[in-house]
Formats: structure tokens, C-alpha cells, sequence
């Protein structure tokens, strides 16, 4: 087993934290402009903050 100091593992586990922090709160936004930015399929209307927010 690898030995670290007091500090060096505190600052792995904020680390970890933060990342899983941005992954959980990044996630939704992400698949969101993604499908602003590739567009809708060729038989569907476009997409616009209108209609997914009434929906």
C-alpha cells in the first residue's frame, strides 16, 4: 500500500469530491446543448426554449 501524508490524502478526497460534484451537476446541461448543437432529426420540428419549457 502506497504511503501518503495527512494533507496529500485530504487533497485526493477533495478531489474527488469536486469531480463528483461537476459530474452530477454537469450531466443534464451537458446532454441539453448537446441537442441544441446537433439539431433535431429531419422529420422533427426545431428545438427552442419555448417549447421545451412549455412541455
Amino acid at each position: 500500500m502506497v504511503m501518503m501524508s495527512k494533507e496529500a490524502r485530504q487533497r485526493l478526497q477533495q478531489h474527488f469530491k469536486n469531480s463528483q460534484f461537476t459530474i452530477y451537476r454537469g450531466f443534464i446541461p451537458l446532454v441539453i446543448y448537446l441537442g441544441f448543437k446537433r439539431g433535431a432529426d429531419p422529420r422533427m420540428p426545431e428545438p427552442t426554449v419555448l417549447i421545451l419549457s412549455w412541455g
